[in-house]
């Protein structure tokens, strides 16, 4: 048996159970208790003379060890793409919106939040880009704020988003009759392809828009932070999929807070370069990124308490260096 299926094995048996309990329940989850809230050289590129005077503008400044690493990175486009993902955000049409579970009069917050709990598990054992999982959030949200849904379908319009995001997003995904196997039989092949077409169809084809996923990663590399502090930010940032009020933030918000744990929590001083109108789109940065650090930390403190544990067990794990339980016995 090689790592990846000892890591896999260790995941499953801690919480497979768990997860598939709790989709199961999700008719009679009326009163579930859901409390989530050194190196020797840097490289830096020449610049000509135009390069030169845009420095100035730049949102970030990024230092690499090495030419390899810059071309790697893109590091010539890093500020640029980081400016487009937040003219994105600011001009997309389809989006979810905080309140739209009071169209849905079938479902509730706590199901949605079983389903997430259930999809982050499910996205770990097929070994899928960390993108497609917030895609796939993304896509479940915008299509519940336009259109209601029985509860005995929430879980196939969870499959059926990320098949939809795994097209999108990888090379090679999960096949039908995987999906299919992984809802214990709930449902057949058929509704499986229905629901995706009806989910393209609401959402006009519109799949894609900026995630907390991609933010985070340009703001950790612009910070130099290290593998344990990257995934301790991703840590608190994957909670923060479970918590359907979370939804009252943005995208990039939920990233500029995340990275904002991470460089209080490891003493990074740095932490208020963060606070700027360039940074965060919002009236008041600083007020806006202390209020969702603020949530996100009381939904992390709060897992323990809670049956969905799906997040926990997984950055739990030796290959996300524990940081769970790193964090808590800090």
């Amino acid at each position: 048996m090689n790592i990846e299926e000892e890591d896999s094995n260790q995941l499953k048996n801690s919480y497979s159970t768990q997860a598939s309990n709790n989709m199961k329940s999700i008719v009679e989850s009326k009163n579930l208790n859901l409390n989530i809230c050194n190196t020797n050289t840097i490289f830096f590129p020449e610049k000509n003379n135009a390069q030169q005077e845009k420095v100035e503008k730049e949102i970030f400044t990024f230092n690499f060890k090495s030419k390899e690493e810059y071309i790697l990175y893109s590091g010539e486009y890093l500020n640029e793409m980081y400016e487009n993902l937040l003219f994105d955000e600011q001009q997309i049409k389809f989006k979810p919106k905080l309140g739209y579970m009071q169209i849905q009069k079938d479902i509730n917050e706590q199901m949605r939040a079983i389903l997430m709990d259930w999809l982050i598990e499910v996205h770990y054992r097929f070994r899928l880009k960390s993108e497609t999982l917030y895609q796939t959030v993304w896509i479940i949200d915008t299509y519940l704020s336009m259109y209601p849904i029985i509860r005995a379908r929430l879980q196939l319009l969870g499959i059926a988003a990320l098949l939809i995001s795994c097209k999108s997003q990888e090379i090679y995904y999960p096949q039908l009759n995987e999906l299919i196997d992984i809802t214990d039989g709930a449902y057949i092949k058929e509704e499986l392809t229905q629901m995706e077409s009806h989910i393209l169809k609401v959402l006009n084809f519109n799949i894609v828009a900026p995630t907390a996923n991609e933010f985070y990663d340009i703001i950790s590399k612009a910070f130099n932070f290290d593998k344990r502090q990257y995934y301790f930010g991703r840590y608190f940032m994957e909670s923060a999929l479970i918590d359907y009020q979370m939804l009252k933030f943005s995208s990039s918000v939920i990233a500029v807070s995340c990275a904002y744990i991470v460089m209080k929590f490891f003493g990074i001083n740095n932490y208020k370069l963060l606070y700027s109108h360039d940074v965060v789109k919002e009236q008041c940065p600083q007020k806006v990124i202390k209020e969702a650090t603020r949530d996100i930390c009381n939904l992390v403190k709060n897992l323990s308490q809670s049956t969905l544990k799906a997040v926990k067990d997984k950055y739990s794990l030796p290959q996300f260096l524990n940081v769970a339980q790193y964090c808590e016995q800090k």
